[in-house]
């Protein structure tokens, strides 16, 4: 039996480096401690500071060198070998060696980030869910103001001068009923409140209201100690950055929160968060929420301080929260991203420069209007109704304003993608970036110099036994506020084009407010055209 100096003996010299190694640093570390005890509590503090309180603001370098990683080591490389080749030589040479390190840096900084997004959006489109549906979802639970115009009638309507209100977002609430959710904060523009005050109220708008109602009625008293217009630890990105494990330092970051009931019935913000996910071609996908409670009397204002603030929630187990399914929680650079990645549905060379063959672009509608994606709520392959975040797809070259792919996103992030394919259904459809113009045709009378149609959606309804695709639109007016922000009136005016034909209908104003009998209307003015069609 082996003694225990010959058990050590067998421990090998790698063994015996380390431990030597950690012998050493921990002597030299704790003789400097004993020498100079004054500098190493500073320097305890200094390091327990940057790692726990200030690792947020560092986080999106970490994760810039995590997304790139595999393409800096090729960088390091080549330029190591350029180093090595003019190592030796005579001194023109090296001088030439460090242009052509220069040169090397400059074109592989510009050409890296383009060829990894194109591969990475070609690796995505393969690896999504996609399924093609035959026929366009009736929507429903339609929107009758725009997002944008919520924003600014809240700001305009309900605040002082010392609150703001975060941008507006479409949900569910825990009766089945779908609302606008803002919540209110400190200005921005008064720091010293930002630093001191909370998120303290949440109010919310039922989509199918004309007119916003900021009563009482339409406003809950909250208190969250963290939020977008916070600052320092009281920020929501700060808070939710601060509570990832080591792993998720490195792959995710936070988006805007949206405010929602949980079954409990008590307002709770939820982050959604996006996951960079591959090596070679880093892309962002779903990575599920961060759920921030309100503040408590037993919440420790250290913990928040130093560990952050939220319950982190796997995208795979979203459908065990209820109060989270149906709900449009998915980040929009995530959506943006996979609508993007469907320019590689006619193969990899689609978007190819000079090529272009089958490929599509995400529509940029006229200013003052709510980008893409739309949030309509829908019913797909059976399921239960829930929100989705709709991408009307139209043709690469600008000039073209027809309807490609229609991409219809859980919001929940669910993992199918919906599409279809409209220039292989034999439907021909104007796109949404086509619609303002058949607009203002249609009234030429009307003053379009301070006012335009906005956030210009899907409206899809079966009638006679035929699903047909309509656009709505809000016609809104210019606030005059110099910041370029627009409302829709006390009780807008909506117009629903047809896709197909391009006829534009006037609802009139005292039916704005009663979405179901918004066909009524489309049916008398559509049914000529219809009845010569094919």
């Amino acid at each position: 039996m082996p003694t225990p100096v010959e058990q050590l003996d067998d421990k090998g010299q790698l063994y015996w480096l380390q431990h030597n190694l950690r012998a050493g640093a921990s002597r030299r570390i704790r003789a400097w401690v004993k020498q100079k005890p004054v500098m190493a509590v500073i320097t305890f503090l200094v390091a327990a500071y940057l790692l726990f309180v200030l690792r947020s603001v560092y986080q999106p370098m970490v994760l810039g060198i995590r997304k790139y990683f595999f393409w800096i080591l090729v960088l390091l490389f080549l330029m190591w070998i350029v180093r090595k080749v003019f190592r030796r030589s005579q001194a023109w040479k090296k001088v030439m060696g460090s242009l052509v390190s220069l040169l090397l840096l400059i074109a592989i900084a510009w050409i890296t980030p383009r060829l990894v997004h194109y591969g990475s959006q070609y690796v995505y489109y393969n690896a999504l869910n996609k399924v093609q549906v035959d026929q366009l979802p009736v929507t429903g639970q339609e929107r009758i103001q725009p997002i944008s115009s919520i924003h600014t009638l809240t700001d305009q309507e309900a605040l002082s001068e010392t609150e703001d209100a975060t941008m507006p977002r479409f949900v569910r609430t825990n009766e089945g009923d779908y609302e606008y959710t803002t919540a209110i904060g400190p200005s921005q523009a008064y720091k010293v409140q930002q630093f001191t005050k909370d998120m303290y109220e949440v109010i919310h708008i039922p989509g199918q209201l004309p007119s916003p109602n900021f009563s009482s009625g339409y406003r809950d008293k909250v208190d969250f100690e963290v939020g977008e217009f916070l600052l320092f630890s009281k920020n929501t990105h700060t808070a939710v950055v601060k509570r990832f494990d080591p792993w998720q330092y490195c792959s995710m970051e936070p988006s805007d929160p949206v405010y929602l009931q949980n079954e409990q019935g008590e307002w709770v913000q939820v982050v959604g968060l996006i996951k960079w996910v591959g090596f070679v071609f880093p892309r962002p996908v779903f990575g599920g929420v961060m759920v921030i409670e309100q503040h408590k009397p037993s919440d420790i204002y250290a913990k928040r301080l130093f560990f952050g603030k939220g319950t982190f929630i796997p995208a795979e187990q979203l459908v065990d929260h209820p109060f989270l399914q149906g709900q449009d929680v998915m980040p929009r650079e995530v959506t943006r991203y996979i609508a993007e990645s469907f320019r590689f549905r006619r193969g990899f060379l689609a978007p190819m420069p000079g090529y272009h063959e089958g490929d599509i672009r995400v529509p940029q509608l006229p200013e003052g209007q709510d980008p893409q994606p739309f949030v309509v709520h829908s019913e797909l392959k059976g399921a239960a109704g829930k929100l989705y975040n709709y991408f009307g797809l139209e043709p690469y070259e600008e000039a073209k304003k027809g309807l490609s792919v229609s991409l219809f996103i859980p919001g929940d992030g669910m993992k199918e993608v919906y599409f279809i394919d409209h220039t292989t259904s034999g439907a021909a459809f104007l796109g949404s970036s086509a619609v303002s113009a058949k607009i203002i045709e249609s009234r030429k009378e009307y003053d379009w110099t301070h006012s335009y149609p906005a956030e210009t959606r899907p409206f899809i309804r079966e009638i006679g036994g035929r699903v047909r695709l309509f656009w709505l639109s809000t016609i809104v007016t210019r606030a005059g506020d110099g910041h370029g922000r627009f409302i829709g009136g006390s009780v807008p005016e909506i117009t629903i084009t047809d896709a197909v034909h391009g006829k534009v209908t006037w609802i009139p104003t005292d039916l704005v407010g009663s979405p179901e009998k918004w066909m009524d209307v489309v049916v008398e003015v559509m049914q000529p055209f219809w009845d010569h069609e094919r």
